[in-house]
């Protein structure tokens, strides 16, 4: 039997909102170091504008570490 080593991975979940219908969990992605998932968090969360949140959007929320 191969013998497996746990790797710590960081986790971010892309959340897909849409008013009178909530949220919803649309994709988890894992990076492998926190760094990496901090810049995609503020990368893609770049995209939504300020002010009221419109009637669908989609935004990414760093989770932290997970095993």
């Amino acid at each position: 039997m191969a013998q497996v080593t746990p790797q710590v991975l960081f986790r971010v979940d892309i959340i897909e909102s849409e008013r009178g219908w909530g949220q919803k969990i649309d994709e988890t992605k894992y990076f492998d170091n926190e760094p990496e998932a901090i810049a995609f968090c503020k990368q893609y969360n770049a995209q939504n504008p300020d002010g009221p949140a419109p009637d669908w959007y989609m935004q990414v929320n760093y989770m932290g570490r997970s095993r």
